[in-house]
């Protein structure tokens, strides 16, 4: 999964995710959306993220935390919960999303939420290698939440021995 935020510490704005399956590496299910890209104001985000982001656009922050909860809900039994860099965006993603009705949910987050910048540099590879090029996915767009979310899975996958195919999705 991959979020953007409003800089590196701002609040999310957009959501991305897919489940992979684990045999042939093609996405089973994902989840895909942003608010308006309108609320976001730190230059860099602006500048790198923003025009490369072209999601459904949610009515609001809380109702794309509770669309992207739904998912995570409905897929979380079973999977392995991959960040590429977990904190602070990712891991920030889910505290929302909890903080939304902590009664209900404070239990039920990723654990462990998975990271594959660590998992990378724990194999011996640069935790900056180019996601896309280690996945052989030179198509996926960078910044695009639901691409970063597909790099990093594939990349996972590709740590993992699972045999997934270059050109899977």
């Amino acid at each position: 999964m991959d979020a953007e935020t409003d800089g590196l510490y701002g609040r999310v704005w957009a959501v991305g995710a897919v489940v992979l399956d684990p045999d042939t590496g093609a996405v089973q299910a994902r989840f895909r959306g942003q608010i308006s890209p309108g609320e976001v104001t730190d230059p860099w985000t602006r500048a790198h993220v923003v025009p490369v982001v072209d999601l459904p656009v949610y009515p609001s922050r809380a109702v794309l935390l509770d669309g992207f909860w739904g998912f995570w809900e409905k897929h979380r039994d079973g999977v392995e919960c991959v960040a590429d860099v977990g904190a602070p965006v990712e891991a920030g993603l889910f505290r929302a999303a909890v903080e939304q009705d902590a009664a209900g949910r404070w239990k039920r987050g990723p654990y462990p939420l998975h990271e594959l910048a660590s998992a990378l540099w724990m194999a011996g590879f640069d935790p900056d290698v180019d996601r896309r090029e280690f996945c052989g996915r030179p198509d996926l767009t960078a910044h695009d939440p639901v691409d970063d979310a597909h790099a990093a899975a594939l990349c996972w996958a590709r740590l993992a021995g699972l045999r997934v195919g270059a050109t899977a999705g």
